[in-house]
C-alpha cells in the first residue's frame, strides 16, 4: 500500500440531514457502481505504518465535521481514511452503514491495523460522545479520557454500540472504537479550536495507549 493515496473534490454546498433507517446502496461497490468519484464522492487515504488508523466514512456533506475531527485525531502519524460525499442536501443518500462499508482502500488500512477509531455523527440531543465499538477496554479508557478532558462522554454506548463485527473499524486486529457525536458537539468542535483541539488529544492518547497494550 502507498504512503499516501489522495482523492479530493470541491465540497458542495448545503447541510444535509441524518440518513434514513435504509441505506440507498447495499454496499461501497454499489454505490461506486452508480456515482462518480472525484464529482459525486471523495476519499482520503493514507497509510502510514501505525498501529491505529482512523475512520470518517460518512465525511463531506454527510455528516459535517465528521471528517474534519478525523483529520485532527489522525494528525501526521496515525493512518486515515475518510469517504466524503459531495451531494449538499441530498448527501444522505451517500450514506453506507459502517457495518456494510467495504471499500478495499478502507480494509486494506483496517486490517493492517491492530485499533480503528471511527467519528459518526448521531441525532441525539446535547453536546456529547457515546463511545462504542467492540475493544471495550480501549472504548472505556477513551470515554475516561475525554471526561477528563471536559467532554460528556458515555460508555458502553447503549443506544448506537457499534460492536459488529462486519463494522470497518472493527476488523483491526484489536477492534475499534466508535466515537458518536451529537451535532452539538460537532458544531462546538467545528467553532472552537481550543476545545477540537483538547478533544482530538484526548483521543489520540487513548488510541495510542489502547493499541500498545493491544500489541
Amino acid at each position: 500500500m502507498p504512503c499516501a493515496l489522495v482523492f479530493t473534490a470541491a465540497c458542495s454546498a448545503g447541510r444535509p440531514e441524518l440518513s434514513a433507517s435504509r441505506d440507498v446502496y447495499r454496499d461501497f461497490y454499489a454505490l461506486k457502481a452508480d456515482n462518480t468519484e472525484g464529482l459525486d464522492y471523495s476519499r482520503e487515504v493514507y497509510y502510514r505504518g501505525s498501529p491505529v488508523t482512523v475512520f470518517a466514512v460518512h465525511g463531506g456533506d454527510i455528516e459535517p465535521e465528521t471528517a474534519r475531527v478525523a483529520r485532527r485525531v489522525a494528525g501526521r502519524n496515525f493512518n486515515l481514511y475518510i469517504f466524503n460525499g459531495w451531494g449538499g442536501k441530498n448527501s444522505s443518500r451517500l450514506h453506507v452503514t459502517a457495518a456494510h462499508f467495504d471499500d478495499p482502500l478502507a480494509v486494506r488500512l483496517a486490517t493492517s491495523s491492530v485499533l480503528g477509531v471511527a467519528l459518526h455523527e448521531q441525532a441525539d440531543r446535547g453536546s456529547r460522545v457515546c463511545v462504542g465499538g467492540s475493544n471495550k477496554a480501549a472504548a472505556e479508557l477513551m470515554a475516561a479520557r475525554l471526561e477528563a478532558a471536559g467532554f460528556s462522554a458515555e460508555a458502553p454506548c447503549g443506544s448506537l454500540p457499534g460492536v459488529s463485527a462486519a463494522n470497518i473499524v472493527n476488523r483491526t486486529s484489536a477492534g475499534g472504537v466508535q466515537l458518536e457525536m451529537t451535532r452539538r458537539l460537532l458544531e462546538r468542535l467545528g467553532r472552537n479550536e481550543a476545545d477540537l483541539s483538547r478533544f482530538s488529544e484526548a483521543v489520540r492518547s487513548a488510541a495510542l495507549e489502547a493499541a500498545v497494550r493491544a500489541k
